[in-house]
C-alpha cells in the first residue's frame, strides 16, 4: 500500500510540468472569459419548443465549447431546459456534447495525446451528439409533448461589450494557448494585446468578474484533477501491462465497448479522465479504446445516470446509456484504425 501511494505521489509530481501548468492557467482564463462574457441565453434560446430543430441540433452539438460547461454543471442545465420545454433530441445532444468538448478538456487532450486524438474527440463528440439526439427523438418522439413557453428561452443579454470585442478576447486567449511554449515571442505579443484590450474595452468590474469566474472554475476542478492524477499513478503501479493489453490492448469492437462501458460507469470529474487514460495507455491500452473512453467517460457516470433518470425516466435513460456505449465504441474503433 505504501509503495502504491508513493508511486501515485511520484506520478503527480512528474505530471505537473511548467508547460501543463501554464497551459491550464490560460485554459482556465479562457473558460472563465466564456462563462462571463458569452451569454448563455444566446445559446439556450435555440432549445425552445418552437425553435427550428435543425438549428437546435447544430447549436446543441457545439454548445460545450461555447458555454464551457463541465460534468458538474451540464446536468442542472439539461434538467432546466427539459422542464422549460426543450425537445428531447436537442436536450440529449447538449447533454452528451457539453462535457466532452469543453475548452479545458479539449486543451488537455491536445497536450496529452496530440492533435489527432483531440480532433477525433471534438469531431466525434459533435457527430455523436447529433446522432444520439436524433436516435432518441426517433425512439420517443411519439411520447413528446409540445408544452413550454418560448419566452423562457429568450436571451436577456445586457452586456455593453460588442460581439467583436468578446471574440477578439477569446481569439487572443486561444492564440496564447496554441503558441505556448513553442512560439514564446507570439505568446508574449498576444499577452500584450490582451492587456491593451482589457485597458481599452473592459471595465474594472468586468475584469474582477472574469477573475472570480476563473478562480471558481479552478477551485472546483483543480483539486479533483490532482486527485485523478494521483489515482492514475496508483493504477499504473497496481495494474499489470499484461492485464491491460489483454483487455483493451487491441483495436477490436469488444475492446472499444469495454473501454466505453468502463467510462460510462466510472465517475470522471472534469479533466480527470486525461491522466487516467494516459496511465492506461502506458500500460498497453490501444488508442481506439482510449478514444472510446475519452468520449463516454465525461458524459456518463453512475451519479449522472441517477439524475438523468429522474429527468427523463428510466426507459429513456437506459436507451441513452446504451447509445453512448455503442456509438463511443464505434468511434473508438474507427479512430484506432485511422490514427494508430
Amino acid at each position: 500500500m505504501l509503495d502504491a501511494l508513493q508511486e501515485g505521489l511520484k506520478y503527480l509530481i512528474d505530471y505537473i510540468t511548467i508547460r501543463r501548468f501554464f497551459s491550464l492557467l490560460i485554459a482556465f482564463a479562457l473558460s472563465g472569459a466564456i462563462a462571463v462574457f458569452m451569454s448563455q441565453g444566446a445559446v439556450l434560446k435555440y432549445f425552445g419548443p418552437r425553435t427550428d430543430k435543425r438549428l437546435a441540433y447544430l447549436v446543441a452539438s457545439v454548445s460545450g465549447i461555447v458555454l464551457a460547461v463541465c460534468s458538474c454543471s451540464v446536468l442542472p442545465m439539461f434538467a432546466s431546459i427539459r422542464r422549460k420545454g426543450a425537445g428531447l433530441g436537442p436536450a440529449i445532444a447538449f447533454l452528451f456534447s457539453g462535457p466532452a468538448i469543453n475548452v479545458l478538456a479539449v486543451t488537455m487532450t491536445f497536450d496529452a495525446f496530440g492533435i489527432e486524438v483531440m480532433l477525433v474527440r471534438v469531431i466525434g463528440a459533435i457527430l455523436l451528439a447529433v446522432i444520439i439526439g436524433l436516435t432518441m427523438f426517433a425512439l420517443f418522439h411519439m411520447s413528446e409533448t409540445s408544452e413550454g413557453d418560448q419566452r423562457m428561452f429568450e436571451d436577456q443579454e445586457t452586456s455593453a461589450l460588442k460581439p467583436w470585442q468578446k471574440l477578439l478576447l477569446f481569439a487572443t486567449l486561444i492564440g496564447m494557448l496554441l503558441s505556448f511554449p513553442d512560439v514564446l515571442i507570439l505568446t508574449g505579443a498576444l499577452f500584450i494585446l490582451l492587456i491593451i484590450q482589457l485597458a481599452l474595452f473592459y471595465a474594472r468590474e468586468d475584469i474582477l468578474e472574469w477573475g472570480r469566474a476563473t478562480f471558481d472554475l479552478a477551485k472546483r476542478i483543480v483539486p479533483l484533477f490532482l486527485i485523478g492524477i494521483f489515482i492514475a499513478g496508483i493504477i499504473t503501479f497496481a495494474v499489470s501491462d499484461e492485464f491491460m493489453a489483454g483487455l483493451v490492448g487491441s483495436n477490436t469492437y469488444p475492446a472499444n465497448v469495454i473501454a466505453s462501458l468502463f467510462g460510462a460507469v466510472m465517475y470522471f470529474a472534469t479533466l480527470t479522465e486525461i491522466p487516467i487514460v494516459e496511465s492506461f495507455r502506458g500500460l498497453g491500452m490501444h488508442l481506439g479504446p482510449a478514444t472510446a473512453l475519452l468520449l463516454a467517460g465525461p458524459s456518463l457516470s453512475l451519479p449522472n445516470m441517477i439524475v438523468i433518470t429522474r429527468v427523463i425516466g428510466i426507459k429513456r435513460s437506459l436507451s441513452y446509456i446504451a447509445l453512448v456505449v455503442i456509438f463511443a465504441g464505434l468511434i473508438g474503433l474507427l479512430a484506432g484504425a485511422i490514427i494508430y
